[in-house]
């Protein structure tokens, strides 16, 4: 959410999975099955309910706490610490993140095939009863504590464990002496050497030194006899846009002895004890929101509002004697004595802050959910209610007003979201203070306003209020248009930024971009792309870039990159008057579908209808002796174009002559097959490592899909032996005597002969344009491309001789000829009849399962009432899952 700060290192940016958060790509959502132990509260909680006192201190006394032992629970397995299959019962590490990842995601991809179709918004029921509360501490470390409903969360022993001994932090093996002076010696990050960062990071320090989050030693005094723990990293001090600098320590740094050794860094070597299921969510929360708005009715207002937690990470303390881990060299001018801090709080930068503060955090929005579960206007006023109303939105609502509220709270890390359709003022109200409790039952409310965790300033700012427009996650939505851009100034900085490469690569003495600058600037780019995806397709010559990593990038060298930079600048440029519907950003099954083939010949394809009707459509082109000449084969090893290539083509034709044969593409979902499979993987990714052709074309088709405004495609591969429907008219032109067409109306006959429709409906044949093949063949031959001249095309075509009528629901019928059909019985064995039968039976199965696996793999992970249970398990549900044809 941070990724856009001016001047924010590049390394930052690299290691996180969400922008500006350099620890979050370590803390994916680990998956390992066969989960068994688990904490759980027990009754020893006592039946009276007092709210957590504020109080930052270490002298806490551990005998009034509540005691809780561990138990097994199996129906709570989020609450065990990550564990790789390859290596059961033994602890991961931070040198294990990538294999552990690799593992995450295919548990994960798993999850989401077999969840259920639910949808993203809940409907309130208000059938909730607060139970009987519980007694909290009255003294605890720093300030997270649970109370109230946290209490009932079956993350509460956990909690009360954090809130008094703190966060476990196992590091690994303890520095050498020559470690540690070297290390000193090296000092802080550069960045935090400037005068200015000086000045800004002591007026921090003494605050965090006020609250008991850190305490300044000076070297002399302890080098000595210092503690064992002790590590020193560098601290960094990036500029930042709610304030000057924000402080990252760099636990990812590996210090280099003058030995020649290297010292690993403490993420590295940090153990993975926080709960694995407490960041599961975090790379599914801007997802789910855009689902959330795109599956609201057109005419639904959908109010925002957010509540952000104040200085997150430091509300949450270490074990005690375990913060020597992360302790840094104080900046400071020159001549000053070697003063260390020793933060005693979680620390941006390190891998298991963000699951240990998110297992809070995620626990608060369960029970800010549970609250909002009450009857409407049973909860007490909050004391930052105030802040959550007004505007002419909200007072255009009636007070009171029986009707359906929905709703959705969501947590980012330290940020909470809420989302809600709400037909009166009295809802609106509640679902605030349901989250606003919620909050305050796991990170204790403070008399002074300025004091408490939920952060006031950001409530000044109006981030609380129930708006119609706001930013979330580096993003503008629009609750009554459904819409999503990226927000101005971010938008403007990366403008600026490009339009100065452009320039500095014309100009008579030009500058190399730096690499990190470039790493840095393209990473704030896909981030943008969120809100037009299709916009990926313009990345492959960056892509080549950050493959080869080179020192400097120079656009002036580099035709193929300047031209992909200044269509990504336009890309942004025109989101500014244009922003994206919600509804294009998800996938579902399709209303339309194409099928295409390519040979050496020529290239065929047919277009159907599925969820919408359209005419049952087949095209052929064929290609001109100049194309066969080029082609690679084994007599023409030399050729310039790929079958792939030509395959390629043929997707994009089929997508073309989609433009103008269906009646409507605005925010349809489009499905195309292909029984290529480099093609199909270059439109999944919407990337290509080393066709030109194909980094070409997607660039069209994603300015296509752009002018169009569709929902992103879906690929979908198809074997060679079960695509005769287009095999014939791409092998048309006389490969096949069989096939051999002189006319588009003799090929018409054999179609319709061959692939009779339901209800006796006819095919119809799009001859293509002449001017458009020609652009087409152009673009084989890589003579020309500019892409700004497929903005405007030519006459793609027309359908010629009598037109069928538009029909849609006819995928599953092409299914019936992907395996050819069989004699008669009376020719042939009934075994034989079986068998063929049940080959198409399984082949039809496994076509339906591809797109459904592919759709589902584009939607979130859903929530579990409990974040403790892991995501959410398989549901059986009664409408077919490649149907859905409601969604």
């Amino acid at each position: 959410k941070d990724a856009y700060a001016p001047g924010e290192s590049a390394t930052a940016l690299k290691d996180a999975s969400a922008p500006g958060e350099p620890a979050l790509k370590d803390a994916d959502a680990p998956g390992a099955t066969a989960l068994k132990d688990a904490y759980a509260p027990e009754a020893a909680l006592k039946d009276a309910h007092a709210p957590g006192v504020f109080a930052p201190t270490d002298d806490v006394d551990h005998a009034t706490l509540p005691i809780v032992a561990p138990v097994l629970v199996d129906h709570h397995p989020g609450l065990k610490p990550p564990e790789l299959k390859t290596a059961p019962n033994q602890p991961v590490t931070g040198a294990q993140t990538k294999f552990l990842r690799k593992q995450n995601k295919q548990v994960r991809q798993q999850r989401q095939v077999l969840q259920s179709y639910d949808a993203i918004w809940k409907q309130q029921q208000g059938r909730y009863r607060i139970p009987t509360p519980k007694q909290a501490p009255q003294e605890y470390r720093n300030s997270m504590c649970p109370s109230g409903l946290a209490l009932e969360h079956p993350a509460a022993a956990v909690l009360l464990e954090y809130a008094s001994g703190g966060c476990p932090t196992k590091t690994g093996k303890n520095w050498t002496r020559e470690m540690i002076e070297e290390a000193i010696a090296r000092g802080p990050h550069v960045s935090a050497t400037s005068a200015e960062a000086i000045a800004y990071y002591k007026s921090e320090i003494d605050q965090k030194v006020a609250a008991g989050q850190a305490k300044v030693v000076l070297w002399d005094d302890i080098k000595h006899n210092f503690p064992p723990e002790l590590k020193i990293s560098p601290l960094a001090l990036v500029p930042h846009n709610s304030r000057k600098f924000r402080a990252i320590l760099d636990l990812s740094f590996r210090l280099r002895l003058k030995s020649g050794k290297t010292v690993p860094s403490v993420n590295e070597t940090s153990e993975k004890c926080a709960p694995q299921a407490a960041c599961e969510q975090l790379g599914h929360v801007l997802n789910r929101i855009i689902h959330a708005f795109a599956e609201a009715a057109e005419d639904a207002k959908i109010f925002m509002a957010k509540f952000d937690i104040k200085d997150g990470f430091w509300r949450l303390d270490c074990a005690v004697g375990e913060e020597w881990n992360f302790a840094y060299v104080m900046p400071q001018e020159e001549g000053q004595p070697i003063r260390l801090v020793v933060p005693t709080s979680l620390q941006m930068g390190w891998i298991e802050s963000p699951p240990f503060f998110c297992t809070a955090s995620e626990t608060g929005r369960d029970v800010a959910e549970d609250y909002v579960e009450t009857p409407v206007g049973s909860l007490p006023e909050h004391k930052f209610e105030k802040y959550t109303v007004g505007g002419d939105a909200y007072n255009n609502l009636p007070a009171t007003m029986k009707g359906d509220l929905k709703y959705l709270v969501e947590v980012y890390v330290d940020d909470f979201i809420s989302l809600a359709i709400a037909t009166s003022q009295e809802q609106l109200n509640h679902v605030a203070r349901g989250v606003l409790q919620g909050i305050h039952d796991v990170f204790p409310a403070n008399d002074v306003d300025e004091l408490d965790p939920i952060a006031l300033k950001k409530l000044l700012k109006e981030d609380g209020k129930w708006l119609l427009e706001k930013e979330i996650l580096g993003f503008i939505f629009d609750g009554n248009n459904k819409t999503i851009w990226l927000t101005d100034e971010k938008r403007q900085a990366l403008l600026k930024v490009l339009k100065g490469w452009l320039r500095q690569s014309r100009g008579s003495n030009p500058r190399g971009i730096p690499f990190d600058e470039f790493q840095s600037v393209l990473s704030k780019i896909r981030h943008a792309f969120t809100a037009f995806p299709a916009g990926k397709g313009l990345l492959s010559h960056c892509n080549d870039v950050m493959r080869t990593e080179p020192s400097f990038i120079h656009l002036r060298t580099n035709k193929e990159l300047y031209e992909a930079i200044s269509s990504i600048r336009g890309f942004l440029h025109e989101s500014i008057a244009h922003p994206t519907k919600c509804k294009q950003l998800v996938q579902g099954h399709p209303h339309y579908i194409g099928i295409d083939d390519a040979s050496g010949c020529g290239v065929g394809g047919v277009i159907l209808g599925e969820r919408d009707a359209v005419v049952p459509t087949v095209f052929r082109l064929e290609w001109p002796q100049e194309i066969r000449d080029a082609l690679v084969s084994f007599d023409n090893p030399e050729g310039s174009i790929t079958n792939s290539d030509l395959e390629f083509v043929g997707l994009l034709l089929t997508w073309l002559v989609m433009e103008q044969i269906c009646p409507d593409l605005v925010n349809k979902h489009v499905a195309l097959w292909s029984d290529n499979q480099p093609s199909v993987c270059w439109l999944k990714r919407m990337a290509s490592k080393n066709s030109y052709i194909a980094k070409c074309i997607l660039q069209i088709i994603a300015l296509r899909q752009k002018i169009r405004m569709t929902s992103p495609l879906t690929p979908q591969h198809i074997k060679g032996e079960q695509n005769s429907i287009t095999d014939i008219p791409s092998r048309s032109f006389g490969s096949k005597p069989e096939w051999h067409f002189k006319s588009h109306m003799e090929l018409l006959t054999f179609f319709n002969k061959r692939f009779p429709l339901p209800q006796q409906n006819s095919w119809t044949v799009f001859q293509i344009s002449n001017r458009l093949s020609t652009k087409v063949i152009s673009l084989l031959l890589t003579r020309h491309f500019v892409l700004d001249e497929w903005r405007r095309l030519p006459p793609i075509g027309k359908h010629i001789g009598d037109t069928g009528k538009p029909t849609a629901a006819l995928w599953e019928w092409t299914l019936t000829f992907r395996i050819p059909q069989l004699p008669t019985v009376s020719e042939q064995e009934h075994s034989q009849v079986l068998q063929h039968a049940s080959e198409v039976a399984s082949m039809e199965e496994d076509a339906k399962s591809k797109l459904t696996r592919h759709v589902a793999l584009s939607r979130p992970l859903g929530r579990p009432s409990r974040w403790t249970q892991g995501s959410t398990q398989p549901k059986k549900t009664t409408e077919p899952k490649y149907c859905s044809r409601s969604g």
